[in-house]
């Protein structure tokens, strides 16, 4: 069962990063920041207050990065930017809060110990959650000594470093952390991940069959247009258990997930109204018309696919027409 391509329109020159060399500048200004502010050591002023501001996030935005480099989420989740951002908010509130205002400075301390530990934690476990039997060797040599290289500076900075030297010795690990992060990214850049790292079990006759059922009901009776509609739902509709379908879906279909098969549909019935040149409905109606929740899921899942906005795509096949 083969699944019809999505057109192209090729996309207007990129005039900003991509997502991990974005965070992977993010993260270089945060580390600098922070051993600026090792550097500054008690001072009092605005630039020292400036330097731990920014430097209080870095194992945030390294997390982040780390995320990037190593999934293919699609929509991007919000919650990990929130968690980050939460993160920077701690940290600002720690700055201004008086050294006299000790019970809701230690709540905010300890509130940013926790995150930053955890952040840290999850940065140095990113790359193992996609490792493999299957993973190819060169993927899997990058993940392994990316988590070599992280955890070995965390030992080091968080573990071993103590004494007179211990704000010389985590400078200097955050120094390298960002050529480590560098050169992690430009690695990344050269060798993108695809669906292909992730190799699917061949589909056996019966996800086969199942997979043609699921797209005849979801195509005929246009399903994608509900946007509540769920996994739990069209198994009951189909007679099958949810771990069925989600086989026959990523088995034979080629789908990621529920979500992935509900919005090829969802963009391919929204590409067709935005090139019909009789239909002047606005974006937004035709978003919701198609089985998208909001105006903003769905100019992220148009533009991933497409590589421009609702708008450009309309523009552009109209003026080819």
């Amino acid at each position: 069962m083969s699944i019809a391509q999505p057109d192209v329109i090729k996309a207007p020159p990129r005039d900003g990063l991509s997502d991990a060399s974005l965070f992977a500048v993010i993260f270089a200004i945060s580390a600098f920041a922070y051993c600026l502010s090792l550097w500054m050591g008690e001072r009092q002023g605005l630039a020292s207050g400036l330097f731990a501001f920014v430097g209080d996030a870095t194992c945030g935005w390294s997390w982040l990065l780390t995320r990037t480099l190593f999934r293919r989420d699609d929509p991007r989740p919000i919650w990990p930017l929130s968690v980050v951002l939460l993160l920077v908010a701690t940290g600002g509130v720690l700055q201004m809060i008086p050294a006299q205002t000790q019970g809701w400075a230690l709540m905010a301390a300890r509130t940013e110990t926790l995150l930053s530990s955890c952040l840290l934690l999850l940065a140095l476990i990113e790359p193992l959650r996609g490792l493999r039997a299957d993973t190819p060797r060169g993927e899997r040599f990058f993940r392994l000594t990316f988590t070599a290289g992280y955890g070995a500076l965390l030992i080091v900075a968080v573990i071993w470093a103590s004494g007179a030297a211990a704000q010389w010795i985590k400078a200097a690990c955050a120094l390298l952390a960002v050529a480590g992060m560098a050169a992690a990214t430009l690695y990344r850049h050269r060798h993108p991940l695809s669906l292909t790292t992730r190799s699917r079990r061949a589909a056996s006759a019966r996800d086969v069959a199942l997979g043609a059922r699921l797209l005849e009901l979801v195509t005929q009776e246009k399903l994608f247009t509900d946007s509540e509609l769920k996994l739990a739902d069209l198994a009951r509709r189909l007679g099958e258990p949810d771990y069925r379908v989600t086989q026959s879906l990523t088995r034979a279909l080629g789908f990621r997930n529920i979500n992935h098969m509900l919005n090829h549909f969802r963009l391919a019935a929204a590409k067709s109204q935005l090139a019909d040149p009789d239909c002047d409905l606005p974006v937004l109606t035709i978003a919701l018309d198609c089985g998208f929740g909001s105006i903003g899921p769905f100019n992220r899942a148009f533009k991933a696919e497409m590589g421009v906005t609702p708008t450009q795509y309309r523009e552009a096949r109209r003026a080819q027409a």
